[in-house]
């Protein structure tokens, strides 16, 4: 069964008003999926990138009994802003969050996860459990004397769409990096090589996401045309709205066969994919950032089975009990 490290409770009269030892197991067990630990649950592992999120009580690892008469009653309390603890101070924003509960549902791969962390929950982990990562983690996925790897503000949603691809690809035999580059720049979430050498770049877009980002790195992007720049949407109204606003901005130079699209709901990625190579053959348009697109759902479906789970190597992380 998990529970948190003892130093966590030291630490946690700093970040809580109110807190208790139960709600620390919650929140190690989830900040453990999120940085991408190989969990071993009932002879099966599981990890971020190869299987849909289980549910609370599997990935603590508890017996019915120690659910029910443990964490039950803590997790009802987790998902409502009445109940779930206050934050002493947000160390990102120098100031404590409104009320929200910290965990939610949210369906992720088409299963309702219903422990999903807010950004409040996301903000205590990082701080809560700053430094307990970096000998797990590889050191370009964690720097130290942080929680969370990487981006602490990513949702669940898009550090799942992030693994699931990072997962795939390596399955494949391609060498692959996790956010390449310094922080501030505009640079992809996944740097891969393929087998015959050819670099790809991969851009994972959900909610997180402000508008304005998805422009930036299409300039960046552009900038690289030796490069293949694939991008994984939280949806398909999502992606298409995308390339509808690339199309229609004005400080990139993105001409895409057939944009706008007036109900971007409507249209298959088959079909998106069909006009970004018209726009890359046809000299009439112009989109040398994109690709390829595709779904977070979309490209977990097309590319994992049991077969393939079961081939897969331990990825480069710690697996735990």
């Amino acid at each position: 069964m998990v529970r948190a490290p003892p130093e966590t409770q030291t630490q946690a009269d700093d970040v809580f008003e109110d807190w208790s030892p139960p709600a620390l197991d919650i929140l190690w067990a989830i900040a453990q999926w999120y940085n991408g630990a190989v969990l071993e649950r009932d002879d099966q592992r599981y990890h971020i990138g190869w299987h849909r999120p289980p549910d609370l009580q599997t990935l603590l690892g508890c017996s019915d009994t120690e659910w029910e008469q443990r964490y039950e009653d803590v997790f009802t309390d987790l998902q409502s802003p009445a109940t779930s603890p206050t934050l002493v101070d947000d160390r990102h924003s120098g100031q404590s969050e409104e009320s929200q509960p910290w965990l939610t549902e949210q369906y992720i791969l088409r299963r309702k996860v219903r422990w999903t962390p807010t950004r409040s929950a996301r903000t205590a982990m990082d701080t809560l459990f700053a430094g307990l990562f970096d000998d797990d983690l590889p050191q370009h996925q964690h720097e130290p004397d942080i929680g969370l790897g990487t981006d602490w503000d990513e949702s669940l949603f898009h550090r799942t769409g992030v693994a699931v691809v990072a997962a795939v690809w390596r399955q494949q035999g391609r060498s692959h990096e996790l956010y390449p580059g310094e922080q501030g720049q505009a640079q992809p979430d996944i740097r891969s090589t393929a087998l015959d050498g050819t670099t790809w770049e991969a851009e994972v877009l959900t909610d997180h996401h402000d508008r304005t980002m998805p422009r930036s790195k299409f300039a960046t992007f552009a900038e690289r045309p030796e490069r293949q720049h694939l991008w994984i949407f939280e949806n398909r109204q999502t992606a298409f709205e995308t390339l509808n606003r690339l199309h229609e901005a004005s400080d990139v130079d993105c001409r895409i066969a057939n944009a706008p699209f007036d109900t971007p709901e409507n249209y298959s990625i088959q079909v998106g994919n069909r006009y970004l190579d018209q726009s890359h053959t046809d000299a009439d348009y112009h989109c040398p950032g994109i690709d390829r697109i595709d779904t977070i759902t979309g490209w977990y479906g097309r590319h994992y089975d049991a077969a393939a789970r079961t081939r897969l190597a331990t990825p480069p992380a710690t697996t735990h009990s």
